[in-house]
């Protein structure tokens, strides 16, 4: 499914699936952006975004 969002990851990623509802479900790999560890919280949060909260993109440094 991830595949068919555009979404590719390394065959070594642990997927875990939360199902909160059975109308809606989360998927977020648990990965730090590369080029992130000197950032804050605050900077950190502005990378989060829809699709990569849904699991259908995986968040980036700018």
């Amino acid at each position: 499914m991830l595949r068919e969002f555009g979404v590719s990851l390394p065959e070594e990623t642990e997927i875990r699936v939360w199902d909160s509802r059975a109308e809606l479900r989360y998927l977020v790999p648990p990965k730090r952006p590369n080029g992130t560890d000197g950032m804050t919280e605050a900077q950190l949060s502005e990378l989060v975004t829809r699709d990569a909260m849904i699991g259908t993109d995986v968040p980036t440094a700018y």
